[in-house]
């Protein structure tokens, strides 16, 4: 009964998406349905975006409106921020032929950015410099997930946020038992302030001294502070998540899928809020 229940309600999504070609977007309901994609399993999703963005892509007004709503799906701030479905709508949006070549230079350039470090892709290395003056990399892993907490220790919010990552009992009991790589990591070249910002032990506290964050883009940053949730193997299974919560959530999927492949683990993990 369930699953028909699905098939009926994705059924309704994309007819009433595809119809607003005849009537024009409502910014509004078009913002609560993109909404609700997160709510699908991932594949249902990306095919509901695609569809929606087809048929739209037959009124150029409404698309342009959909090219705004893919353009949020980016900001980690924003309720409708979604990597998956961020780099699937900017994908539609450069090959299209709605948009004029000049107005594709932006989705173009912020395509390039998605694709660094994507879900589903091999997180890029970086080596990471210690208190102590010695050095690690990032990737570090010894055969386990890492948990990435890019922060800056002259922001006030990533103070709170470094607060919370303490004070989680299930990241700290993860990490101390053998489970979780957990590093934070300073992007900056201010060393007396990071020096300055410790970390309880089970944290793994660096900085990139070679600066191959900000001056050579090995990750793009659009805030702080910022997750990223790392497989035993490097693969990216959650970027530039600004929430803890939805962090400690996909870390108790984790730990209830200990044997799933990377591909399932990604799709599973596109449903947790």
């Amino acid at each position: 009964m369930m699953k028909k229940i699905g098939f009926i309600a994705l059924f309704a999504l994309v007819n009433l998406m595809a119809s607003a070609q005849f009537y024009g977007v409502d910014t509004d309901k078009l913002t609560g349905l993109v909404m609700q994609l997160s709510n699908f399993p991932q594949d249902n999703a990306v095919m509901i975006l695609q569809s929606t963005l087809n048929s739209l892509a037959e009124q150029p007004k409404s698309y342009r409106k959909a090219v705004e709503m893919i353009e949020r799906m980016g900001d980690p701030a924003d309720s409708l921020h979604n990597e998956v479905l961020y780099a699937v709508g900017l994908s539609h949006v450069v090959s299209s032929y709605v948009l004029s070549g000049s107005e594709k230079a932006r989705p173009q350039a912020m395509l390039a950015v998605a694709k660094k470090n994507a879900i589903g892709g091999a997180a890029t290395d970086v080596q990471l410099t210690l208190a102590d003056g010695k050095t690690t990399q990032l990737l570090a892993g010894n055969g386990k997930p890492t948990l990435v907490y890019f922060n800056d220790p002259s922001c006030e919010a990533c103070h709170q946020v470094k607060a919370n990552l303490e004070a989680s009992k299930l990241v700290k009991d993860m990490a101390e038992g053998g489970e979780l790589n957990v590093v934070a990591v300073y992007p900056g070249k201010e060393q007396k302030q990071w020096k300055r910002n410790t970390f309880e032990p089970w944290i793994v506290n660096g900085y990139d001294k070679a600066q191959a964050i900000e001056e050579n883009d090995a990750y793009a940053l659009p805030t702080m502070p910022l997750f990223y949730l790392l497989a035993a193997d490097g693969t990216v299974l959650i970027k530039n998540e600004p929430s803890l919560s939805r962090i400690e959530n996909a870390l108790n999927m984790l730990k209830l899928n200990p044997d799933k492949d990377n591909a399932t683990l990604v799709k599973l993990l596109f449903n947790v809020h």
